[in-house]
């Protein structure tokens, strides 16, 4: 499919607590835009605020797509997700609308950028358990070294000492017969039916990322987060909706083990931590165009002088036409 004949789609990543959404707001109002996410806790229902899901003055009257519609007890995957991401694409562009893809989730971009195409896994708790009795007794070295053999590149990319990744993909190789190189072109078969930008948002000094983090961790103390945790204690869970950085560390307090102050310092060191693996997988993305907050001058409007940047990235790279 030609160039001009796809849909355009202008995206915007980056770290927790970077200005995302302000600024895919920002540029969807000026571009008759909607916004589409790419977050793999947002998705679930009764988390807004762990999840920092934007809110209606947030949002200021921009549809948004992909928030809040899936129970906390129901599994998602990246194959759902980059199924109804791309429905989401061609809803938005059907109307005329220009569609703004944006969110932290690396796995999420990279597999809808790439048109990734995955199979539906057949039945693996068999294999998984095999693999856990074979696994008992032996080092993580010996398990590395089988691996090594079975697939050397997904050894080379995977710890010796992370465990439960290296028997998953093992898992993978005996449930698929390929090797992770052979799996990822594989899934990369059929080009994207869309064309896509790409602008990521950062700090050049890694203390001013940390102290917005902090503070959207003092917000959310302040809108209901412990609330949110309570409510959730107890709740049968899918395994990535438990991952949701804020309740998960509020619940040693509310078993009494820790302060309140405590809690909050690891939601905070949490966070913070999750923030450094984004940048680190964002900054092997190809193409991408990195936006710094402590760039834009003292005095000047952050969100409005970010998003002059973005326009100016998105019509070089001939995304936005006569808008």
């Amino acid at each position: 499919m030609e160039n001009e004949k796809k849909n355009s789609v202008g995206v915007i990543v980056g770290p927790t607590a970077s200005g995302k959404t302000a600024l895919a707001v920002e540029m969807a109002r000026r571009l008759s835009g909607e916004v589409i996410s790419a977050d793999s806790m947002q998705i679930y229902k009764g988390l807004p605020v762990s999840t920092a899901c934007p809110t209606e003055e947030e949002k200021q009257g921009i549809p948004h797509h992909l928030l809040e519609f899936l129970p906390l007890s129901k599994s998602y995957s990246v194959s759902d997700y980059v199924r109804d991401a791309t429905a989401a694409i061609y809803d938005v562009a059907a109307r005329g609308h220009f569609p703004i893809l944006t969110g932290g989730t690396g796995l999420y971009v990279r597999s809808l950028v790439e048109n990734r195409q995955y199979e539906e896994e057949p039945e693996h708790q068999a294999v998984r358990d095999e693999l856990l009795r074979w696994s008992e007794g032996k080092t993580d070295e010996e398990i590395h070294e089988v691996l090594q053999k079975k697939d050397p590149g997904a050894a080379i990319q995977i710890h010796p000492h992370n465990r439960k990744r290296v028997l998953r993909a093992l898992e993978r190789y005996r449930l698929t017969g390929r090797t992770l190189q052979e799996q990822n072109e594989y899934s990369r078969r059929t080009p994207s039916p869309f064309r896509f930008s790409l602008v990521g948002l950062s700090c050049r000094d890694r203390a001013v990322l940390y102290r917005r983090i902090d503070q959207r961790v003092d917000r959310m103390m302040e809108q209901g987060l412990l609330q949110e945790a309570k409510a959730l204690y107890g709740t049968p869970c899918a395994g990535t909706a438990a991952q949701a950085i804020g309740c998960k560390e509020l619940f040693p307090y509310l078993k009494g083990e820790i302060s309140l102050l405590e809690a909050t310092e690891k939601i905070k060191q949490g966070t913070r931590r999750y923030a450094k693996r984004q940048l680190t997988w964002f900054h092997r993305e190809e193409g991408l165009h990195w936006l710094n907050l402590d760039d834009v001058p003292p005095g000047k409007a952050l969100v409005e002088t970010l998003a002059d940047e973005c326009e100016a990235l998105w019509r070089a790279d001939g995304l936005l036409g006569d808008r």
